[in-house]
């Protein structure tokens, strides 16, 4: 597993909700199983389809399977069969985004990460992702100036002779909390990253006017696989406080911050303990940031625990 910490974040001139300015990025690539995380299924936009906002390049050519656009991007499987999953348009336009996204999320939240993942069978550089992000908390009436990400720094190869990685996912936290609060749309623009041989480009000719330098490079011009694209309300690696309540033959376990990725397990005991999958797993019931569930009491000894 190869990880490193991109240079290539920055946040302007922040206004509007409560935001921070201390955006951190990792990336990590390889093949899928070098990956500390994989695809959320219950993430704040699993599911959603967002809207092309004006300015919008479409579809490479090659992509005209409806499955492999838009609901790509949450379907939390990462590349379909078709090996063309979420593939941009290329030729954009020197600094001009291929695809410009809105997401309306179903409640308002804090986002506290978000995880890109980009890839190509072909092992190449449209493996490497380039995409700003800005957050709303008033239906989409204003916006936070964009954090802008990019995944490698410029010049870095990838191709059947140099790295020849798979997978690239990039995870964008902040060190002094969440990314924003009361978030309730998130929009996306993803750039070209590469110049046909598998070299990383920034977007621009000159001036990157994000991150304040010039590259030295062309612009690029060809245009990512995007295969998922996750937003959470929870920061990596965090545990929730859990309540737990006895109900009417069941005991009632609730929680704040995510349902992501919950399991809940059993054991007979904790000397040697064989944690299983509850099956059927209870149902999770949300609530904007608070969820609960309902385990049925048994006859016997048995220890509980929620897995994330």
């Amino acid at each position: 597993m190869k990880t490193s910490f991109s240079f290539l974040v920055a946040a302007l001139g922040l206004a509007g909700l409560s935001i921070h300015a201390a955006p951190l990025v990792v990336v990590t690539q390889g093949e899928e199983e070098d990956l500390p995380v994989l695809y959320e299924a219950t993430d704040l936009i699993q599911g959603l389809i967002p809207i092309e906002l004006p300015g919008d390049r479409g579809w490479h050519s090659a992509n005209t399977d409806p499955l492999d656009q838009l609901p790509a991007f949450t379907d939390g499987q990462g590349i379909r069969a078709t090996g063309l999953t979420g593939l941009l348009n290329d030729f954009p336009g020197m600094g001009l985004p291929a695809k410009l996204i809105q997401y309306e999320l179903t409640c308002a939240a804090d986002i506290t990460e978000i995880r890109v993942f980009t890839g190509n069978n072909g092992r190449d550089g449209r493996v490497f992702h380039t995409y700003t992000v800005r957050f709303s908390s008033d239906g989409a009436q204003t916006f936070t100036e964009p954090i802008y990400v990019q995944s490698h720094a410029s010049g870095t190869i990838n191709n059947a002779s140099v790295n020849n990685w798979r997978v690239a996912l990039s995870q964008l936290t902040d060190t002094e909390g969440p990314l924003a609060t009361g978030v309730t749309h998130v929009e996306f623009e993803f750039y070209a990253v590469d110049n046909t041989q598998g070299q990383m480009r920034d977007p621009f000719d000159e001036v990157n006017p994000f991150v304040g330098f010039d590259d030295g490079l062309t612009p690029a011009f060809v245009s990512p696989l995007v295969w998922e694209i996750d937003v959470l309300d929870h920061p990596s690696g965090s545990a929730p406080v859990l309540s737990v309540s006895l109900g009417d033959d069941a005991l009632i376990v609730s929680w704040e911050g995510s349902a992501a990725g919950a399991v809940f397990q059993s054991t007979t005991s904790l000397s040697a303990p064989e944690w299983q999958d509850l099956n059927p797993q209870p149902g999770i019931n949300s609530d904007g940031n608070r969820h609960s569930a309902q385990l049925p009491i048994g006859t016997g000894p048995e220890f509980l625990r929620l897995k994330f």
